[in-house]
């Protein structure tokens, strides 16, 4: 098992005392509001480096607010065109040639 690693996490949203945070693009977590920076909101993008000590008893975290990779993640945010409702819909049926 590795003993240290770094990982991004994604604040999705933030209700009463608790965050949903992706963790590495792949799942959805719940976790405590106290453990995240003071400063932290929806749509930060957090760096977390993680180590193990060598016993196996001690396991730490370092999460930060990284600027950089929000500003990206806003920047692809803004780039996917949103829906407007005018959008032609497939209405089913058979292909017809």
């Amino acid at each position: 098992m590795s003993r240290s690693g770094t990982h991004s996490w994604a604040i999705d949203s933030i209700e009463e005392q608790s965050a949903s945070v992706e963790v590495d693009g792949k799942q959805m977590v719940q976790l405590p509001l106290w453990l995240l920076p003071a400063a932290a909101k929806e749509g930060d993008v957090l760096s977390v480096n993680h180590e193990r000590s060598a016993d196996g008893l001690q396991s730490t975290l370092k999460i930060a607010l990284d600027r950089d990779a929000t500003r990206s993640a806003r920047e692809r945010s803004v780039a996917v065109p949103k829906k407007t409702g005018k959008e032609k819909v497939d209405p089913g049926g058979d292909i017809k040639f």
